[in-house]
C-alpha cells in the first residue's frame, strides 16, 4: 500500500470565492467548473513521503481535476501533504457587528435553481450559503496541477522576526503565501508566543479589530504548524557573531543580510 486519498466529486466553489481570496491564486474564469475538488482524507506510507508531489499530480490526473482544496478545522489533523499546499487568506466582511446587515439581497432565479440542484445532487458543502456574511469556520489550503508541476525553490536561509505585532504576522504570512518558494527556517520570537495564545477574548486585547488580526484569523493562519514560534524576549543583538540574544541567554543565529539590515536600522522590531 502506497497511500490512500478520499476526494469529493465537486465543491461549493461560490462559497470559497465569497469567503476566501481564491482569485489571488488562480484565474477562476480559466478553470472549468467541474475541475475543482476537495481532499477529505489522505494517508501516505512513510516510505513514499518523498513522492508526495507525484502522488498529488497523479490524483488530479486520474480524477480529471485541476484544483485541489483542503479545509482545516479545529480538530483537523495536519496531513503529511500539508507542505505542498498553499494557504488562502480568508475574507473579512465590511461590517463591525457580529450579525448580518439589515438589508435585502437580490438572488436571481438561476442562482436559486442552481442551489436547489446542488442540494439535490449532494455537492460537497452545498448547504453553505455564499451570502451569509459570516467568516468561514475553517482555514482553506489548496494546490493546482500547475503548481505541482513547477518545483518550489527551497530557501534554507534563517529568517528571524522579532515581535508578534500585526506587521510581523503580515510579513510572515506574505512569505508563506509565495507559491513558488519554500522557506524552511522562519523563526518568530515574541513574549507569550502568538497573541491568541494568551488573549482569550477580544476585550483582553485592546486593538482595533477593523484593521488588526482577530483571534479567529490568527488561529486560521496555523503559524504554529508552519514556522518556529519561540516564547521569549529579545534583549540584545550580537553583531560581531551575528546572533540574537534572548532574555534567558539563549542565542539565535541570524543570516548575514538580516544582520546588515539590523545594523542600519539599529533594531529589528516589527
Amino acid at each position: 500500500m502506497i497511500g490512500a486519498f478520499v476526494v469529493s466529486k465537486d465543491v461549493n466553489l461560490e462559497y470559497y470565492i465569497s469567503h476566501f481570496h481564491v482569485q489571488d491564486q488562480i484565474l477562476i474564469a480559466e478553470q472549468d467548473r467541474k475541475s475543482h475538488t476537495r481532499l477529505l482524507h489522505s494517508c501516505i506510507n512513510p516510505i513514499f513521503e518523498k513522492s508526495t508531489r507525484f502522488m498529488l499530480k497523479e490524483l488530479l490526473r486520474l480524477t480529471q481535476k485541476t484544483c485541489l482544496y483542503f479545509e482545516v478545522n479545529t480538530a483537523t489533523i495536519i496531513p503529511t501533504i500539508f507542505h505542498e499546499l498553499v494557504h488562502i487568506r480568508s475574507r473579512r466582511f465590511p461590517h463591525f457587528l457580529d450579525r448580518k446587515w439589515d438589508h435585502e439581497r437580490f438572488i436571481s432565479e438561476d442562482t436559486k435553481k442552481k442551489q436547489e440542484e446542488d442540494i439535490k445532487n449532494r455537492v460537497d458543502g452545498c448547504r453553505r450559503d455564499p451570502l451569509d456574511e459570516q467568516e468561514a469556520p475553517f482555514a482553506l489550503c489548496f494546490t493546482t496541477r500547475r503548481m505541482l508541476s513547477e518545483a518550489k525553490i527551497v530557501k534554507n536561509a534563517r529568517i528571524v522576526v522579532v515581535g508578534a505585532s500585526d506587521t510581523s504576522i503580515s510579513f510572515v504570512e506574505a512569505l508563506l503565501s509565495i507559491s513558488y518558494l519554500h522557506f524552511t527556517s522562519i523563526v518568530l520570537v515574541a513574549p507569550g508566543g502568538l497573541p491568541h495564545n494568551h488573549f482569550m477574548e477580544k476585550k483582553e486585547n485592546l486593538k482595533a479589530y477593523s484593521t488588526s488580526y482577530t483571534r479567529e484569523e490568527l488561529k486560521k493562519l496555523m503559524l504554529e504548524s508552519r514556522v518556529r514560534v519561540i516564547n521569549a524576549r529579545m534583549v540584545d543583538i550580537d553583531r560581531s557573531d551575528k546572533n540574537i540574544v534572548l532574555h534567558d541567554d539563549t542565542v539565535i543565529p541570524m543570516i548575514h543580510w538580516s544582520l546588515e539590515w539590523v545594523s542600519k536600522t539599529r533594531l529589528l522590531t516589527l
